[in-house]
């Protein structure tokens, strides 16, 4: 298992692997296309609801959760009733499950709906969730159940059987297309030419890009027109979880840490932790959802969405809260 992880870390760097590695993994392509292919081809459901899908062309971290975060708390505000629609990875469980608009915060929600969708409710109280692996099942569900009026999608772009108003396409512009390979062999889950659904880009880590000008120029050649936003990863709040207490962020300028995360792009966590000053003396990245332990004699910092699954926290474990900025 170990080695898989460090071959998949080699494919999203777009490093060279073993020739027979890479021989293998093409083969097996047109396996993992086949599932998207045919709901390509049948027919979209519309639910009687405003629906917003948020979603990645490619596997792993792009910002999604922000991003949701963001504009579930701008709708709420407006006065809708919000559902998320989520499928729930990590919970080994497929069924729907839902968690309405006025229920109270509950520290099993990490595990029955999933560490992303529980942090979107405990950043955003009033939005109900609902998962399961149908989400048209899941819509028709908020929408009669809660009254919901305005439906976000989260990981929906390859979602196609749910109809939607706004198809929202988020890429991380430090590494947009790996090496521009499918899944396996690559980080693509789709074929550039999908980028021709998206309504808008949102491109994330901006501030980090080696090469936006290129990245724009690839987005208005496959889908001219679009609107896109450009936003950058900005810390706002450092939180010890022992009492939930609020840090400044200046805490950690020349401090030596540790930093540990279990999501799609650990280097980028790492590499924000570093610009706020902060020494890494030990660092723990684990596979994207997974549930981890680590002990360190150096404060531990970890991400918001890590923290929703753990509980009695010692004192020296703390979580750096994330939110989108515009950059220009």
């Amino acid at each position: 298992m170990k080695h898989l992880h460090h071959l998949a870390k080699k494919i999203r760097k777009g490093e060279k692997i073993p020739a027979a590695w890479g021989a293998l993994l093409t083969a097996l392509t047109p396996i993992t296309r086949l599932g998207m292919q045919l709901r390509l081809a049948r027919k979209r459901t519309r639910v009687k609801a405003h629906v917003v899908s948020f979603g990645n062309i490619t596997a792993g971290g792009t910002g999604k959760t922000p991003a949701v975060i963001e504009r579930a708390r701008a709708e709420t505000l407006a006065g809708r009733r919000v559902a998320v629609l989520t499928r729930g990875y990590g919970t080994g469980d497929s069924s729907i499950f839902a968690v309405g608009p006025d229920e109270p915060d509950s520290p099993e929600w990490a595990r029955v709906l999933g560490d992303e969708p529980a942090l979107i409710r405990r950043r955003v109280p009033g939005v109900a969730v609902v998962k399961g692996a149908d989400r048209v099942a899941a819509a028709q569900l908020a929408v009669e159940r809660f009254g919901c009026d305005v439906l976000i999608l989260d990981d929906g772009f390859q979602y196609v059987l749910l109809e939607r108003d706004e198809n929202i396409l988020l890429i991380d512009a430090t590494n947009p297309f790996g090496n521009g390979r499918l899944i396996p062999r690559g980080i693509l889950r789709e074929p550039l030419i999908a980028l021709s659904r998206a309504t808008h880009f949102v491109l994330t880590r901006c501030d980090q890009a080696s090469d936006l000008g290129g990245l724009l120029r690839t987005l208005e050649k496959l889908a001219p027109g679009r609107p896109i936003r450009k936003t950058r990863h900005a810390p706002v709040a450092l939180r010890r979880l022992s009492d939930s207490a609020s840090l400044p962020l200046e805490t950690l300028r020349g401090r030596a840490i540790a930093a540990a995360c279990a999501i799609g792009n650990p280097d980028a966590f790492f590499a924000t932790l570093e610009r706020l000053g902060a020494r890494l003396v030990e660092t723990y990245p684990y596979r994207d959802h997974s549930s981890f332990t680590v002990t360190s004699a150096y404060p531990i910092v970890i991400t918001e969405k890590d923290a929703v699954r753990l509980a009695n926290a010692p004192e020296n474990i703390w979580a750096l809260e994330i939110a989108l900025e515009d950059v220009e």
